[in-house]
């Protein structure tokens, strides 16, 4: 932690709430360098067509959109989200002001959205500081790391270092990196 210094966490601002979606599963089990390429290839496609993002993701485009290098299941994913935001179901507004496990309840009920998703999104684009993912592989990983020569179990740490475990999150993705 010494050596990362001060981490905050940096909402977007005026962000679209079917960005931070797509983007959420763009990076789904993908390292941040592939996600990255992915991400860049989808919205450099969507600024060629002169399309919002939201639009970009139709059946017509399909195609273009494999080429960008997404799964069948992530656009099918992403196609879902876009169908909740058009509904009504999902907006920025809704997910800011929606208690944390009602929240999640309500990201976990989209097809292709689990636990690691819902808590990306609200650490990178709700700015929640109290969300660990017990999901995320380097963070299992850097957490047994900084306990294995202590006393301390891990969970008893993220217990320890609540409501602030997204920093403790960002500290071990920092140093992973």
């Amino acid at each position: 932690m010494s050596q990362n210094g001060l981490i905050s966490i940096d909402v977007p601002k005026n962000l679209d709430v079917f960005d931070c979606f797509a983007q959420t599963v763009v990076e789904q089990q993908l390292s941040y360098k592939a996600a990255k390429s992915i991400w860049r290839k989808v919205t450099g496609s969507a600024e060629d067509m002169n399309l919002e993002l939201i639009d970009y993701f139709d059946e017509k485009n399909f195609s273009l959109i494999k080429d960008n290098g997404l799964s069948q299941n992530k656009i099918r994913s992403i196609m879902g989200a876009k169908e909740a935001i058009r509904n009504g179901s999902i907006s920025m507004k809704i997910i800011q002001e929606m208690p944390y496990r009602e929240y999640k309840d309500l990201v976990k009920s989209l097809w292709g959205f689990g636990d690691w998703s819902a808590e990306m999104i609200a650490i990178f684009y709700l700015g929640r500081t109290n969300v660990w993912s017990d999901g995320d592989l380097m963070l299992r990983k850097g957490i047994e790391e900084i306990c294995e020569d202590t006393s301390i179990t891990p969970h008893d740490l993220v217990e320890l270092v609540d409501p602030f475990q997204s920093y403790l999150a960002l500290h071990i993705w920092r140093h992973k990196d």
